[in-house]
């Protein structure tokens, strides 16, 4: 049964008592948690998904408690846990949202072996697909969300999704990552986008921020797109755009490198893995803070 009342208060009352369950994607989640973070964020940045307060199959039941031991009042800690497994150490309290978005990035990442996983930003116009591939701090995710400010739709800001069957690439459009000064930067150069959900990162010292996934891209996450082209951005401040093609043997390796599960699917990895490199052009593309790697992206054919 859907959610009926998608308040705040019905919200925290679902997650308490483990009865909150939602859809992104090809997953469908079941929270449990009392953290009062977890609610606001869910009804500011996931309020267009689908929202449920009723059993049936999850693919991850995840819950985010407190610990038992003095932690649960002093410099308070949370707990992730799936199903009964805790993969992580305790964070702090203030991180409730970082926690269950890397924690689904993890359940992502180690079960969905189905499909081939690559660490990616994805975007899409005209039914063709543009993959943002890179490590953390490649400033993927800033280019992302300028993107899609420019009109492109948001298929994901973590994962491509190949489908083996069909070649092509499906929908996760969840809240966009930004930390930092790649906050600013969005807020400055995409008012039209919303950025919330602020916490601090208690480790590098760093702000963090999401973007709301825009509404037709929610609508949209069944709607699985074409991959067209590669591209691998590196942020460098001050620096010119440049833009290299890639020759496919360097492209295979760099897929290879980004895959979470290349490895896991053996041949069949191999086979996507070709198959993505036979398809689309690839390029390396450094840029500093000027518009004009946007430009460049909206030149694509």
């Amino acid at each position: 049964m859907t959610v009926g009342d998608p308040s705040l208060e019905r919200l925290t009352f679902l997650m308490a008592r483990g009865r909150f369950f939602y859809e992104v994607g090809p997953f469908r989640v079941r929270l449990k948690s009392s953290a009062p973070a977890l609610a606001r964020f869910f009804h500011s940045h996931y309020a267009a998904f689908p929202q449920y307060d009723s059993g049936g199959f999850a693919d991850f039941h995840i819950r985010i408690e407190r610990p038992r031991s003095l932690r649960r009042w002093i410099r308070q800690q949370l707990l992730f846990f799936l199903d009964d497994h805790r993969p992580f150490h305790p964070y702090p309290h203030s991180m409730a949202v970082p926690l269950l978005e890397w924690g689904l990035n993890w359940c992502i990442a180690g079960h969905a072996h189905w499909a081939l996983l690559i660490h990616s930003a994805v975007v899409e116009r005209n039914g063709r697909a543009c993959l943002l591939i890179g490590k953390p701090e490649s400033g993927k995710s800033t280019l992302c969300a300028l993107l899609i400010h420019r009109g492109w739709r948001l298929l994901s800001d973590e994962f491509a999704l190949l489908d083996p069957s069909s070649g092509h690439l499906l929908p996760l459009p969840r809240p966009v990552s930004l930390k930092g000064s790649s906050i600013q930067v969005v807020q400055a150069q995409a008012p039209g986008l919303t950025v919330g959900g602020f916490c601090f990162n208690e480790g590098p010292n760093e702000e963090m921020a999401y973007v709301v996934p825009p509404p037709d891209a929610v609508r949209r996450m069944h709607e699985p797109a074409e991959p067209s082209v590669l591209v691998f951005p590196r942020f460098q401040s001050g620096k010119n755009l440049t833009v290299h093609s890639m020759p496919p043997s360097r492209t295979a390796y760099a897929l290879a490198e980004n895959a979470f599960n290349y490895s896991i699917l053996g041949l069949e990895g191999f086979r996507l893995l070709a198959f993505l490199v036979e398809k689309c052009p690839a390029y390396e593309l450094s840029y500093g803070e000027g518009s004009d790697v946007l430009d460049w992206f909206e030149a694509l054919p």
